[in-house]
């Protein structure tokens, strides 16, 4: 039986990642109205609500309704002000999301990226360098703490510039790039690190 969800939880992520791109296009190309444009968001925020609702993995459902409630408050605060600044700070929020997120995670055990680890290989946990794993990814999740601060605050400055373009180019193209980067660099050190333990051990 064909389901709605999926379609609406695939529009919902594109949507979120193309989002500086949208503002951008609607607000400074086709000079959209603030108050029509927010009413675009509000809806696009009940698209999250229904995306999110009867989700069986509970981390990709709160995700969802994080977005639909913060895009259902910028939606309405400049739908009532008329003013955009609002709406450009999406992505100052979902960093800080992510920061509380990850940074919980060091202060209640396992860290974010073990656990993301170990959904992908469950032989970690009770495995002889289960200790090393752990410990490796508390520190990658340290980092990736360190990224959020440094994003958000990156993704904060291009809304006090107040250069649409900036702001757009940035949180739409910039900040993905260095996430990918990041992913990338992450992955080579943790292939340099699997193959020092390897030698160690034989």
């Amino acid at each position: 039986m064909f389901s709605v969800k999926k379609p609406l939880k695939i529009l919902s992520y594109v949507f979120s990642a193309l989002y500086p791109v949208v503002v951008f296009t609607c607000l400074v190309l086709f000079k959209v109205p603030v108050r029509i444009f927010s009413l675009f968001v509000i809806g696009f925020a009940f698209v999250f609500f229904l995306a999110a609702t009867g989700g069986k993995d509970r981390r990709q459902t709160a995700r969802l309704f994080a977005s639909a409630a913060l895009f259902f408050a910028a939606g309405t605060v400049c739908f009532i002000t008329g003013s955009s600044l609002f709406l450009k700070l999406y992505p100052v929020c979902v960093s800080g999301i992510f920061l509380l997120v990850f940074a919980y995670t060091l202060f209640s055990p396992p860290s974010m990226v073990f656990r993301f680890a170990t959904l992908m290989d469950k032989s970690i946990v009770g495995s002889p360098s289960e200790k090393q794993v752990r410990a490796y990814c508390r520190n990658v999740t340290i980092v990736w703490c360190v990224f959020f601060i440094l994003n958000g605050a990156a993704a904060l400055t291009t809304v006090l510039i107040g250069n649409d373009f900036l702001w757009s180019v940035y949180n739409g193209g910039i900040s993905y790039v260095l996430m990918g980067l990041l992913f990338a660099g992450e992955f080579v050190v943790r292939k340099i690190v699997q193959k020092k333990q390897s030698e160690s051990t034989s």
